[in-house]
């Protein structure tokens, strides 16, 4: 996609539709001297030395501090900086800023012009990688925008589970993360992604997420924050082409504190016989305010379509939205929609408080059992990883 740098300045002052706009002058552009960081990092899934994985990457602030393979995957993919992907093939030329468009607002423009690091994971033809993949961004340096580049492509018939942990230093109280993700899956291909943040009560992020899916393909993603941020804002756009693909964007959120949560996905489906469907889960407790968007749209024939929006508010000052949509120009497809918002049930609560219970045991019960990660239709091993930080960011928050 060809664009002139005065458009990418121009965008510069295009803010997002959704979400509250911030002042990207307000934030540093360069970070401190780049130290590993420590054992928090598995507070969002990652190994810090890379035990249990195919491969690894590793960036905290700007620098790129490894990426690793392990040797018995050395022949079915390839984990490079981004930067170094981009001068070392070409072809790249063909899917960098195709799935996502730098000018869309001024976090793409400004990752367009100035942005600093991400990864490029490809995983080779008819290959399948059967350990997990992680790529760890930690945020160190205080009041820091950190803005990367990240590109995903699976070749032909190839599989791969990729675990992405975002957060910041236990100090680091304030600062803006910008994430450009574009995945291409090709024919037959499948990837289940999943991502788990954890920032601060006055961390802003905004993920901006394109996917582009040839014939046959299967994409997953998986989004889960159950931690304070001061706002997050992201709309992931899927576009199915060919026919038999099947999407799914699924999340889990607990809003805390004074958070404000917009996050919500758009599949769109071409070609013939697609299916899609985008779940969510999201608690509010304190003041937080939660969006929830979810549309798909079609077009062609015999697709199959469906929107999720579940909502649970703990709290009066609390706020969700939900808000489905749905667009057909397809007279031979199926898409539906539900959603709900509502509180804990009493009668429930009452229940467990009389086989023994106090009412808070009672009520965390309940709210783990709302936040489910079975809905995210992980792997064995990873699911096992989510429900370890479902338990352990429960334990700190109620």
């Amino acid at each position: 996609m060809p664009v002139r740098d005065d458009e990418l300045r121009e965008a510069l002052r295009k803010p997002c539709p959704y979400g509250p706009d911030l002042d990207l002058s307000s934030y540093l552009t360069e970070g401190g001297s780049p130290e590993s960081p420590g054992p928090e990092v598995s507070a969002v899934g990652i190994a810090p030395g890379g035990e249990g994985r195919a491969g690894s990457f590793l960036q905290v602030d700007h620098s790129a501090l490894y990426a690793q393979i392990q040797k018995m995957y050395e022949d079915s993919l390839e984990i490079l900086s981004f930067e170094e992907a981009v001068r070392r093939y070409d072809w790249l030329e063909e899917y960098v800023w195709k799935a996502v468009s730098p000018t869309a607002d001024k976090y793409t423009a400004f990752t367009a012009l100035r942005g600093k690091g991400g990864y490029f994971i490809r995983v080779l033809e008819g290959k399948e990688v059967v350990l997990p993949l992680q790529a760890c961004l930690y945020l160190r340096t205080r009041n820091l925008l950190q803005a990367v580049h990240n590109l995903i492509l699976m070749e032909r018939d190839s599989s791969a589970q990729l675990l992405t942990g975002c957060l910041t230093h236990p100090q680091t109280d304030r600062g803006l993360h910008v994430g450009v993700s574009e995945f291409y899956l090709k024919r037959g291909s499948r990837l289940t992604f999943t991502m788990v943040h954890h920032w601060g009560p006055k961390v802003d992020v905004r993920p901006r997420t394109g996917v582009v899916m040839e014939e046959g393909s299967t994409f997953v993603s998986n989004y889960v924050c159950l931690t304070p941020v001061a706002s997050l804002q992201a709309y992931p756009r899927v576009w199915m082409r060919g026919r038999k693909a099947s999407a799914a964007l699924n999340s889990i959120l607990y809003g805390r504190g004074t958070s404000q949560l917009d996050l919500g996905g758009w599949i769109e489906m071409e070609g013939s016989q697609h299916r899609a469907e985008i779940l969510g889960r999201t608690v509010t407790a304190d003041e937080a305010r939660v969006v929830m968007r979810a549309r798909i749209s079609c077009s062609g024939r015999d697709h199959v379509g469906h929107v999720e929006c579940n909502g649970l508010m703990l709290s009066p000052q609390s706020e969700i939205s939900a808000v489905p949509e749905l667009v057909s120009r397809s007279s031979t497809s199926n898409l539906t929609h539900e959603a709900a918002v509502g509180r804990l049930n009493e009668e429930q609560v009452l229940y467990l408080m009389s086989r023994g219970l106090g009412r808070k045991e009672a009520e965390d019960l309940l709210i783990r059992g709302f936040l489910d990660v079975r809905i995210l239709k992980l792997p064995e091993f990873l699911q096992q990883q989510v429900e370890r930080i479902v338990s352990l960011a429960m334990g700190r928050g109620m």
